[in-house]
């Protein structure tokens, strides 16, 4: 039996269950004071990320099933890139909480209840997973701008909220803090870059273990 599928066929069930759980616990509970209503969670990238990833999750599972039951020899390219975009997404959500979000909020707001897995186990299951687990084909180098398109497109939303639309016009207050004395010109490229940093450390490490 290939014990790395199976593993990782238990996490990615794991990662598929938790995620949909919390999302929608959102629509009946929420210890977020910016969040509103159900709706209201999707306006963070913690979520959209961790729902991206759990989606790419959800695609592989049959793949990897299929391997188990002798069906396939090898997981298809186009979800293990996909898995790999997920996992740079949430691990960008990681980093963010732990470098730039645990100095201004609370320690069992980040860390505890449904944020536990949010912010800390999806990631860290989306890594695992990606890096050496599901290595059945290299990430090529091309492949790293896919991961950013995520990013790109929850940075247009959020800017556009927050700078144009404004708070006082029903936007988005400025959460991330990354508009903190109108330096956004600065924090966003830096997000961008960390994201692609990320994108090409973690290919190089996928790849080595890759068969």
């Amino acid at each position: 039996m290939n014990k790395k599928i199976l593993t990782a066929l238990i996490i990615n069930i794991f990662v598929v269950l938790a995620t949909a759980s919390i999302a929608v616990s959102y629509y009946f509970y929420s210890n977020n004071p910016l969040v509103e209503s159900g709706l209201d969670s999707y306006k963070f990238f913690t979520t959209d990320s961790n729902i991206l990833a759990a989606i790419s999750s959800l695609v592989i599972i049959p793949y990897e099933i299929q391997i188990l039951r002798n069906k396939r020899d090898k997981l298809p390219r186009f979800a293990v890139v996909f898995k790999y975009i997920g996992m740079v997404s949430v691990m960008l959500t990681f980093f963010t909480v732990m470098f730039v979000l645990l100095p201004v909020y609370n320690v069992s707001f980040l860390l505890l209840g449904t944020a536990f897995h949010m912010h800390l186990s999806g990631p860290i299951a989306a890594l695992v997973t990606v890096l050496f687990l599901e290595t059945d084909s290299k990430i090529k180098f091309r492949e790293t701008f896919l991961a950013l398109i995520p990013v790109v497109i929850y940075g247009a939303v959020y800017l556009t909220e927050v700078l144009i639309v404004g708070e006082k016009n029903g936007g988005w207050s400025d959460f991330y803090t990354f508009n903190k004395g109108g330096y956004w010109y600065i924090s966003m490229p830096v997000i961008f870059m960390s994201t692609y940093l990320i994108a090409v450390v973690t290919r190089l490490i996928h790849n080595k273990f890759a068969k």
